[in-house]
């Protein structure tokens, strides 16, 4: 990568990895539909500008409705529930080896050996993580980060089909329908209230944290990530969204002071060399 391309990766990494910590704080202002309900209702924002990218409605629902709404959801609930942000970001990366088996068992592809190893790898650390959590944390909120990555994972086999148009644009797009189921659960689950708390009763910190999830996070990000895939091989870039969860872990132990030892951090090394194990596999295969 040229010096600017590396930089944009590592804004990336940075940008990406203090988001589960914002979240985290999210969380203490919003309940988990109003928040998701706000995020892509301002996320959808540019869709007033951009044209709609040439992708059909029903993909744009599978993105929306998987990779953006069903993943966010279960991620918020799952740290609602007491899964730290650090923590949270490692399990969600099993998105990848996810979206490999999937793809061989929904759409016929071929998974090769090192790729259904990375998977193994990746499910015995959370069989790790599973022990090191289960005294401080409800094993539901495990589950429902893994629920993330399940949803993410479907959501990106629907993404497959918007190849060759703007990652930016068909974020926007995508953004446009999940506001609407979001704000009816929010409105039967949580009242009027809850749903228009940034409204009602605003606070900085519940701004910042609507600002930071969307125009850093999700603007810029994409962005930068679509430039990022335009320009180099995937396999290249690829790699660069492992970094992600080494960045949450080192931020969220600083702001939050989030405990990383012991078998809980062998737990989170075998998972992401089961992820990085994987990713390799797949780069092989594009090669």
């Amino acid at each position: 990568m040229s010096p600017l391309h590396l930089a944009a990766a590592l804004l990336i990494v940075a940008m990406w990895g203090l988001n589960f910590t914002v979240i985290r704080f999210g969380l203490d202002e919003f309940t988990p539909f109003a928040f998701a309900t706000w995020r892509f209702l301002l996320g959808a924002l540019p869709a007033l500008f951009i044209p709609k990218p040439t992708v059909p409605w029903s993909v744009l629902a599978g993105i929306g409705g998987l990779m953006f709404g069903g993943q966010f959801v279960f991620l918020f609930f799952a740290m609602q529930a007491g899964l730290p942000p650090g923590l949270t970001s490692v399990l969600v990366q099993l998105q990848g080896p996810l979206t490999v088996v999937l793809a061989a068992l929904l759409l016929r592809e071929h998974a090769t050996r090192g790729q259904w190893l990375g998977l193994a790898i990746a499910v015995a650390g959370v069989v790790l993580l599973a022990q090191s959590i289960s005294g401080d944390t409800p094993l539901l909120a495990l589950g429902l980060a893994l629920m993330s990555a399940l949803t993410w994972a479907l959501g990106n086999l629907v993404f497959r089909s918007a190849r060759g148009v703007s990652m930016f644009a068909v974020t926007v797009w995508a953004s446009v329908l999940p506001p609407i189921p979001l704000a009816l659960a929010s409105l039967l689950l949580d009242g009027p209230a809850a749903l228009a708390a940034p409204i009602l009763a605003p606070t900085w910190r519940g701004w910042f944290v609507l600002f930071y999830t969307v125009v850093p996070v999700m603007w810029l990000g994409y962005l930068i990530w679509g430039t990022l895939l335009r320009t180099y091989p995937a396999a290249k870039v690829g790699p660069v969204s492992l970094l992600v969860p080494c960045a949450a872990l080192a931020i969220s132990g600083y702001l939050t002071g989030e405990p990383l030892d012991g078998l809980r951090l062998l737990g989170v090394a075998v998972v992401l060399g089961g992820v990085a194990l994987g990713v390799y596999a797949s780069a092989r295969r594009l090669r």
